[in-house]
């Protein structure tokens, strides 16, 4: 689904306050209690004198601690309706149901954040690709946490959720819970907070190389993404054709900055998705 036709969603506070709102269900359970003791009292005043008698007492010590009961529950929920809704009305069933409202709701705010933070990141990579007009592509490469090993050691992969393209040019697939070590030759520099050029053939992961050959990409340019906190998060990377050649000197150096400003905004947007993406704390080089 493209976040421009996502559906449009309601924030789960707005479903809760509107379940909240509603008085038909409240109202029944209500009426329902009122003819119960209706009903109850109907019974006694039917019944002879002395069964009457004998059931008076039981039945005041019931009210009592129905009294109690729901006392105690609107003292907690701090209104008598709360109370009452909680003491006589939340069923299983009853909380059952809610809980499945909520997680519907929730889902939907998370849908709704998810193509908003995809639109924003495209964006932003986009402005990244202008400011490199040889380049062929930028993709993100976010990090996080895909599997345990049999150690029970998180270890950690990323995967490739975004990317555009200049025009005659493929995006690529994206690609997901790929290894770590992938990054083995850039990682000490993304960690430092810099951004680090390399040759696609002298890259030491086969699967790293031959993703990037199968493009047709000759260079690459990698830049950390980093959160206000300082941790990487995960990595843009600007790459040319094997035809094109990359930027050097002042221009690369440029180029370099501002892809490290990319990578700050694209972290902000990437707090909008749920769950958060698995950060590595930078290393100062001071």
């Amino acid at each position: 689904m493209s976040p421009d036709t996502a559906l449009p969603t309601r924030p789960a506070s707005s479903a809760i306050a509107h379940r909240e709102a509603s008085p038909d269900r409240k109202v029944t359970h209500v009426l329902d209690i009122i003819r119960l003791v209706r009903g109850v009292l109907e019974l006694l005043l039917s019944l002879g004198q002395p069964l009457r008698i004998m059931l008076i007492q039981p039945l005041i010590t019931v009210a009592m601690l129905l009294v109690l009961y729901a006392g105690w529950h609107i003292r907690d929920e701090g209104s008598i309706s709360a109370g009452l809704q909680v003491a006589f009305v939340d069923t299983k069933a009853f909380r059952t149901e809610h809980l499945r409202e909520l997680e519907t709701a929730l889902l939907q705010t998370e849908l709704h954040q998810a193509a908003q933070s995809d639109r924003l990141i495209d964006q932003l990579l986009r402005t990244l690709l202008t400011a490199a007009p040889t380049a062929a592509r930028v993709r993100l490469d976010v990090v996080h946490n895909g599997i345990t090993g049999v150690t029970g050691t998180a270890l950690l992969r990323y995967d490739i959720t975004n990317s555009v393209a200049a025009p005659g040019h493929d995006t690529g697939q994206m690609a997901l819970n790929q290894p770590l070590s992938d990054w083995n030759e850039i990682l000490p520099t993304l960690l430092a907070g810099k951004c680090q050029i390399g040759v696609v053939a002298a890259a030491s992961s086969t699967a790293f190389r031959v993703r990037l050959e199968a493009m047709g990409t000759g260079a690459y340019l990698a830049c950390p993404v980093i959160d206000v906190q300082g941790r990487v998060l995960g990595a843009v990377f600007v790459q040319w054709d094997a035809q094109d050649a990359a930027p050097t000197g002042s221009a690369l150096q440029t180029l370099m900055d501002h892809a490290i400003n990319v990578g700050v905004q694209i972290a902000s947007a990437l707090d909008l998705r749920t769950p958060l993406p698995y950060p590595i704390e930078v290393q100062s080089t001071e």
